[in-house]
């Protein structure tokens, strides 16, 4: 009979080991897959990094050389879209201003001589070609990494002058320096329809552009001379006040300075 208490007390003791060996199975099970699942889902269930924050601004970078207000231009956006930026048709055709390649836009984060705050700039590698019917376009200039600023994001508009044998174009991407206006001068043969790019020849020596006051006059033909009205800024040089008279010497493709009308 003392027997029996015995047996059942064995019976009881195994019972309870048998329910914590079942318990730990269970806990290890638990843990085993939970680092299962955090294999196959790198790092789910924990916070990852933003790669941009709602507001955080992105500086960009121009991809052109740095020039002398490239530390004033905030970019704003850049295209690789081709776009005209200055066009005027003429009797035989049409001068264009085109971007080649990527242009980048942006505007003045400061004023300055070349233009106030907030106003647009614009950088490419732009060519001034003239185009006809019919016909390729001819190339008449390059102006590599060239930026300018404007009021706007309108055309810029040619200025046109009439010779007797050619009409004559000028172009001046940046609407103000300080220091006059700079243009290029495009000649069209009114005979042939031909275009060229003039030089200008001043004092002996051949420039790319022609430099006048930003305010009137204008530049403008008598007697089939260009009158031109030179900057004028603190210390010039009273002979260099005087208008300057061009003539258009279109076999060699330049204008050239002959005189100071007095």
């Amino acid at each position: 009979m003392r027997k029996v208490p015995l047996t059942m007390a064995s019976m009881l003791l195994f019972g309870f080991l048998l329910a914590c060996n079942q318990s730990d199975d269970l806990s290890d099970n638990a843990v085993s897959t939970e680092i299962s699942s955090t294999d196959d889902n790198p790092g789910e269930g924990m916070q990852q990094p933003s790669s941009s924050s709602p507001g955080a601004s992105v500086e960009r970078v121009s991809r052109f050389p740095k020039s002398f207000i490239s530390g004033s231009v905030v970019l704003d956006s850049s295209s690789d879209t081709r776009v005209v930026r200055a066009e005027i048709v003429t009797r035989q055709g049409t001068l264009l201003m085109i971007s080649q390649g990527r242009e980048e836009r942006g505007h003045l984060a400061v004023p300055s001589n070349y233009g106030r705050e907030g106003d647009l700039t614009f950088q490419a590698d732009y060519s001034i070609v003239y185009r006809q019917a019919g016909k390729e376009d001819t190339l008449l200039l390059d102006l590599p990494a060239f930026l300018f600023v404007r009021p706007n994001d309108e055309k810029v508009p040619f200025e046109k002058v009439r010779f007797q044998d050619a009409d004559v174009y000028f172009l001046a991407p940046q609407y103000k320096s300080g220091h006059g206006m700079e243009a290029y001068v495009f000649a069209i043969d009114r005979s042939s329809g031909e275009a060229t790019a003039l030089k200008v020849m001043q004092k002996g020596h051949a420039g790319g552009k022609l430099v006048y006051s930003e305010i009137e006059p204008s530049p403008h033909i008598e007697n089939d001379r260009l009158v031109v009205h030179p900057p004028i800024v603190a210390g010039t040089p009273e002979e260099d006040t005087r208008d300057v008279l061009y003539r258009l010497d279109l076999a060699n493709k330049r204008l050239v300075a002959i005189d100071n009308k007095n």
